[in-house]
């Protein structure tokens, strides 16, 4: 065991915080959609091998049983097995700077071309057609299965209530989630019947 602690220890030394910045910064660039856990594995663990696998997993387990994005805990823990407080503050700070510098470029460009009425008018045509979209499936499945008529008149519902009414969407949803789950639970208890 203490010589477990010593490899550890000495790879530690060996990694500096310019490494550990930049490979939690590609890490925070490159993984879209969620599964952080596996991306940093791949990099962390395969690729560079920082660590070994138990102690991924015992990061990851211990990431996922306190409150928090498990990707971002499971980064605090990786940095701070690497180089200890240090190590967890620059993982972090390199896991999230890229996305937070993309989300406040995007966010920025968002403002200034919300003032154009012409880029209103093509979201709209964009909502409209996804809306179209959306119907058209419903009744082609409803052509399919007599049971998504629930389903469809529920969508239909939502959209007539926040696209045409203009209601805010919250209140809708918290309205229409009961009326959609007994309408399941009726479907579903009628199959059975």
């Amino acid at each position: 065991m203490a010589e477990v602690r010593e490899a550890s220890a000495q790879r530690a030394v060996r990694i500096g915080l310019p490494a550990i910045f930049a490979a939690f910064f590609w890490l925070g660039m490159t993984s879209f959609g969620g599964g952080t856990a596996g991306w940093l594995h791949r990099e962390i663990v395969e690729r560079r091998g920082w660590i070994d696998d138990a102690q991924f997993l015992s990061g990851a387990a211990l990431g996922r049983m306190v409150p928090g994005s498990g990707g971002v805990n499971l980064t605090v823990q990786v940095g701070q097995r690497l180089r200890g407080v240090p190590g967890a503050l620059v993982a972090v700070f390199g896991l999230l700077l890229g996305p937070f510098v993309i989300v406040v470029a995007l966010a920025t460009a968002l403002t200034r071309i919300n003032q154009s009425s012409a880029l209103h008018a093509v979201f709209d045509g964009v909502a409209a057609a996804a809306i179209g979209l959306t119907f058209a499936t419903g009744l082609k499945l409803v052509r399919f299965r007599a049971a998504a008529a629930g389903p469809l008149a529920v969508t239909f519902v939502t959209a007539l209530c926040v696209g045409v009414l203009r209601w805010p969407m919250i209140p809708v949803v918290f309205c229409l989630a009961p009326v959609s789950i007994g309408l399941a639970l009726v479907t579903r208890y009628g199959r059975n019947a």
